[in-house]
């Protein structure tokens, strides 16, 4: 797999810089680009390809930095896709590459509880618009519900969800591609996707095509804006 190369335009310089490309960074990035506004986003991963991810354990290995500041050790690539942090009493998983961590998550897309939304901990201001923002975000992440049984559906039904089952009265959507057909039409002109199949890889990447990931949406579209 190949680094992209840095390339330097020949002009004045930006209005906003955006650090990260993950879903914090790529909507940034998306909003003030429809505005107008001239964006340099900086990403300290790689651009990654569906066949570029990682689909069995040693595979899985070989893509992982692990920085440890309490052993005083680091292993691993320093721009492998999956990078673990350990300092103190605290350890931090995170992606690296552009996409940030909507590559390698479960694709899980779940509406916040009404009772985390008006908590004092959030700016009151928020809830007015919380409903349509949500929506915009499912629009753009283009959630869809499971068309297929996979055999994990069959076990999860055994299952007692508990707290999650009344906060989504429908079942879970997933940011991924179930579509039967082709439907390239809705998304940016050069992301065409292909269908889901259900292989469980979504959490090293999906080597399908088929996830939803923010280099697909936001990101293809604040670089067409």
């Amino acid at each position: 797999m190949e680094k992209p190369d840095m390339v330097f335009n020949g002009h004045d310089g930006y209005d906003a810089v955006v650090v990260g490309s993950g879903y914090g960074g790529s909507v940034a990035a998306c909003r003030l680009s429809m505005a107008g506004v001239k964006v340099c986003l900086v990403e300290k991963g790689q651009k990654w390809e569906a066949e570029d991810f990682p689909t069995n354990s040693f595979n899985i290995i070989s893509a992982l930095r692990m920085e440890s500041q309490n052993l005083g050790v680091s292993f691993g690539p320093k721009d492998a896709l999956f990078q673990v942090y350990e300092q103190n009493d605290s350890l931090a998983a995170m992606a690296c590459g552009v996409g940030g961590g909507s590559l390698v998550n479960a694709g899980v897309m779940v509406p916040t509880p009404v009772r985390t939304r008006r908590s004092s901990k959030w700016p009151k201001e928020w809830e007015t618009d919380w409903d349509s923002c949500e929506a915009s975000a499912a629009t753009m992440m283009r959630i869809q519900s499971v068309p297929l049984q996979f055999p994990i559906a069959k076990i999860m039904k055994q299952i007692d969800v508990g707290e999650v089952e009344h906060m989504v009265q429908d079942s879970i959507k997933l940011s991924m591609n179930f579509d039967i057909e082709d439907s390239s039409s809705r998304l940016p002109k050069h992301q065409n996707m292909d269908t889901c199949i259900g292989c469980g890889n979504c959490l090293a990447g999906c080597p399908y095509n088929a996830k939803n990931s923010t280099d697909k949406n936001y990101l293809a579209s604040a670089i067409q804006a």
